[in-house]
């Protein structure tokens, strides 16, 4: 896992990867700044109101207003990440074919389309969006916002990410093998990869940093699983 970790973040600067992890990032950046810049009334009254149903807070006029100019920076970041996850899912292809040119050379079987990444990341970030939503009050409570987030970040790459690091590789038979054979250790790096989102502003680039680490362990466990049954024969 360590040598994985240490390709990955290797990787994150190699040329295509770089310019091509650059493209959602300052696509989401660019389109949530004019959104909060034309709709700034709007979004401030809508933060103003779940505040005001958070007991203690939205009864006190400084703390509410406080908590409403870090609402507005937090929900800005969730939804930079949020596009920038759905951008990311669209170019994966050119980022796990990169990796798996430089690392693997698997011959490519997979039964994983354009479309197939973009209703799996859509479902998921409804998935968070609505759960997010639900749960807002909660990120206002030191410590178990933290934990709210990261189950919640959890809900929104687990599934993108092992289908768009994998799904353009792997057979469908490979695929449902790999997660089935490891699914606890998929869900553990998923923590582990969630957890980077914590890290202020360097969240934006994080998915980039996910898909290389899910597309290197996948990668790696479909070599195991081809060399199996090229033995078995």
């Amino acid at each position: 896992m360590i040598e994985i970790f240490i390709k990955s973040i290797k990787d994150l600067f190699d040329k295509k990867i770089l310019l091509t992890s650059l493209i959602p990032i300052i696509i989401a950046a660019f389109f949530w700044g004019v959104v909060f810049f034309v709709f700034h009334t709007q979004i401030h009254n809508f933060i103003l109101f779940i505040i005001s149903h958070i007991p203690f807070i939205g009864t006190n006029n400084f703390i509410a207003n406080l908590v409403e100019a870090i609402g507005g920076i937090l929900l800005y970041y969730e939804l930079l990440i949020i596009t920038s996850v759905m951008i990311a899912g669209i170019i994966a292809d050119k980022i796990v074919e990169r990796i798996n040119e430089k690392y693997y050379h698997l011959k490519t079987n997979g039964f994983g389309r354009f479309i197939g990444s973009v209703v799996v990341s859509l479902k998921y970030n409804i998935i968070f969006i609505i759960l997010f939503i639900i749960a807002l009050p909660l990120m206002f409570v030191p410590g178990l916002n933290m934990l709210v987030h990261l189950i919640l970040w959890v809900i929104l790459i687990k599934e993108p990410l092992f289908y768009d690091s994998l799904a353009m590789i792997a057979d469908k038979k490979e695929y449902f093998t790999i997660k089935k054979r490891y699914k606890f250790s998929i869900l553990v790096l998923s923590f582990i990869l969630a957890a980077l989102f914590l890290i202020p502003l360097f969240g934006v680039f994080v998915y980039i940093i996910q898909l290389i680490l899910f597309t290197h362990f996948n990668l790696n466990k479909l070599k195991e699983i081809r060399n199996e049954s090229a033995s078995a024969y």
